[in-house]
């Protein structure tokens, strides 16, 4: 597992929940989907990558609902948990339904989907925000083998066409996600050097 990658996006997520707020029925790019849906499903992705991780085994527990005054508290310190779990993972492979799976594609998923997910929850309260450049590169380099071109319907759309060189923008079309217009000349969310 690139532990490495796993950290920046797990970081990138907190990054992404900061300053969302209570309100969490603003639409995100997941068609249908609004913040409040979101955070559930991203909770169920941690609870899911977090059994994988320190236990071994994925059994993909429904995550808890909770108050939409709770729920990114909730989010954030399962994905601290996550990080501490990351501290002490062993590189087996990781049971999934009874089938193993090498903890190197298990990493890989995990932090594309974390990724993703925490661009869709920030673009949902900051237009503006990019995934950033380095973490948005390394998960270009894999999204093909995680995401083919085909079979991907229903969880992503067919890429989009793109023209700019920005890492994030690239990876995003090429999971059928369209990045809302940018406001100015946007940097990427920061991951704080202290983490």
């Amino acid at each position: 597992m690139n532990r490495d990658l796993f950290d920046r996006s797990v970081l990138y997520l907190l990054c992404a929940l900061r300053g969302l707020g209570s309100d969490l029925t603003r639409p995100t790019p997941c068609h249908g989907w609004d913040v409040r849906m979101l955070l559930a499903h991203v909770e169920e992705s941690i609870a899911a990558l977090r059994e994988g991780v320190a236990g071994g085994r994925i059994y993909a527990t429904p995550a808890t609902r909770h108050p939409d005054a709770t729920a990114v508290a909730h989010v954030q310190a399962a994905a601290t948990g996550l990080l501490g779990d990351l501290a002490h993972y062993s590189p087996n492979p990781v049971l999934v339904s009874d089938t193993p799976l090498p903890a190197e594609i298990l990493g890989a998923a995990g932090a594309l989907e974390l990724t993703v997910h925490a661009w869709d929850i920030a673009v949902a309260h900051t237009p503006s925000v990019q995934i950033p450049d380095e973490l948005a590169g390394d998960l270009l380099t894999i999204a093909p083998q995680l995401v083919p071109i085909t079979g991907r319907d229903p969880l992503f759309g067919p890429p989009v066409p793109t023209y700019t060189t920005r890492p994030g923008e690239q990876l995003l079309a090429y999971l059928g996600r369209k990045s809302p217009a940018r406001v100015g000349a946007a940097d990427p969310v920061a991951l704080p050097s202290a983490w």
